[in-house]
């Protein structure tokens, strides 16, 4: 008679589904994709609750949160990506208001035609301040340029009474012209417009990050020396980093100066500058969920506490310390951590 298998006895193979999602979340692949999925998880309801929610209030807040995300996406591909810390982008911001509002005044252009223009403006300031500041190595220089030269910005738009209105600003009474059958010039209409430009500054973002120059970027980042001695051209590749960032923050105003109605030299102002550089230290740098991260929580948190700027600042400031001494590399940081495998766990 043939033995029969004792079934209380047998081994039963282990189940290899857990440990093989434990193990492909804990590899670097894995980890990207969940602050990949995160960061759309977050995308999507700062662009859906807007959109759907039937305040004024919460249209207005979802159109402010979009225009400071595109500052922090188009800031991290070259203070992120490239290493480079860059102090003029709320210069670019209201130098794009400025520059669409006047051609619009002056020279009769329509809202869509100025944006060119607007946009080839910045890219050759960016350019002609890039270019001394940028050759380099250790991007001190690069700092104190751009930090003077957005003052400097400014200072000058503060003063030209003639052009720009002075310290009093620009009362603006344009609004963007309806486009493919959509009213652009509605509440709704200029959210849905903010809304566009982020999400096109992240693809561009993450295009730049997984391409070739997305990754001389990083090496630069990593040492600017030994970058060199790759054959990767340093200073022509910070440069267009450069370029394009202060091109999508130039944008970003052009969409600003009709949401409120009003522009002035504050909003150029070194402090906004350090705000947009907040969001990514909080959000994560060189990450591309982390500006979506450091917008809502830099930028929303406050604006729904309903405090005074002068507290505002004081909560902001609060936040940054406590990222950097307890979260050095940002929202999307603890996260990589958190889903990180322990040392000698499991695999």
């Amino acid at each position: 008679m043939t033995d029969m298998p004792d079934l209380a006895t047998a081994s039963v193979p282990p189940a290899k589904a857990p440990t093989a999602w434990r193990g492909w979340l804990g590899s670097l692949a894995g980890r990207r994709t969940l602050l990949a999925v995160l960061g759309i998880a977050a995308l999507a309801v700062l662009l859906a609750v807007p959109a759907t929610a039937s305040s004024r209030y919460i249209v207005y807040l979802g159109t402010l949160l979009a225009l400071h995300g595109v500052l922090a996406v188009s800031l991290n591909i070259i203070m992120g990506f490239a290493g480079q810390f860059a102090l003029a982008h709320a210069a670019f911001y209201g130098l794009g208001a400025y520059t669409s509002a006047i051609l619009i005044r002056d020279f009769d252009l329509s809202f869509w035609a100025s944006l060119p223009p607007t946009a080839a403006a910045a890219a050759l300031l960016a350019a002609a301040i890039g270019y001394p500041s940028l050759r380099f190595t250790g991007g001190i220089h690069f700092a104190l340029i751009t930090f003077a030269f957005g003052e400097l910005i400014r200072l000058v738009t503060a003063n030209w009474h003639d052009l720009t209105g002075g310290p009093q600003g620009m009362q603006l009474g344009f609004s963007p012209e309806p486009l493919l059958g959509i009213d652009f010039g509605s509440t709704r209409g200029i959210y849905a417009l903010a809304a566009g430009l982020l999400v096109i500054s992240l693809a561009i973002a993450a295009a730049i990050r997984f391409s070739r120059f997305g990754r001389s970027l990083v090496a630069i980042r990593e040492d600017e020396v030994l970058a060199s001695s790759l054959g990767i051209n340093v200073t022509a590749n910070k440069m267009a980093a450069f370029v394009i960032t202060s091109v999508l923050a130039a944008l970003a105003g052009t969409i600003y100066g009709p949401f409120v109605g009003f522009i002035s030299p504050e909003m150029m102002s070194a402090s906004d500058s350090i705000s947009v550089v907040g969001m990514l230290i909080v959000g994560g740098l060189g990450t591309l969920a982390g500006p979506i991260f450091g917008t809502l929580i830099f930028m929303g948190l406050p604006e729904l506490l309903r405090v005074a700027k002068l507290y505002r600042l004081v909560i902001l400031g609060l936040i940054i310390i406590a990222v950097v001494l307890f979260a050095p590399k940002g929202v999307a940081g603890v996260i990589d951590r958190l889903i990180r495998p322990k040392r000698g766990g499991a695999r």
